[in-house]
């Protein structure tokens, strides 16, 4: 069994693709009202919590009852491509994975946009899961921000 992994996903998305992504920017101001009982807190540990290099701390349930946190950089943000990648770098995820990096695509389509998400990830040892729990929250994160993105 693999150490090193990579698990992805697609969904279509009812909000304009343009605006759907400046809602994943602006993810710490964000994630409280998109998944309003599993999130917790988020704060702005580096830069403005929505550019390159900037770090922000999440607090949150996976499984709605355990509160973890986790400490996330912007490792890249493209806006022409409408991509963003999160990294993983302290706090309760890493227990579990040497490496956590959650990266974001949202594609534009004629009638209705998707998002694509993976997750790559190192175990830290064999007998850890692959982070489907976490694909599961993302999937329920995103579906938060198109309701978001549609208000807005």
């Amino acid at each position: 069994m693999a150490l090193t992994g990579k698990l992805e996903s697609e969904k279509e998305i009812n909000a304009p693709a343009k605006k759907f992504f400046h809602c994943l920017i602006d993810l710490p101001n964000l994630f409280h009202k998109a998944v309003v009982h599993e999130s917790h807190r988020t704060k702005v540990l580096e830069g403005d919590g929505k550019s390159l290099g900037s770090a922000v701390h999440f607090n949150y349930a996976l499984d709605g009852k355990t509160v973890s946190n986790t400490a996330a950089r912007i490792e890249a943000l493209d806006e022409g491509k409408n991509l963003i990648t999160f990294g993983c770098y302290d706090g309760d995820v890493m227990k579990h994975y040497k490496v956590l990096k959650v990266h974001f695509q949202v594609i534009p389509r004629h009638h209705k946009s998707s998002v694509k998400w993976s997750i790559e990830y190192e175990k830290v040892k064999e007998s850890v899961p692959e982070p489907f729990d976490y694909m599961d929250f993302e999937e329920k994160m995103l579906e938060g921000i198109d309701s978001l993105a549609l208000e807005s």
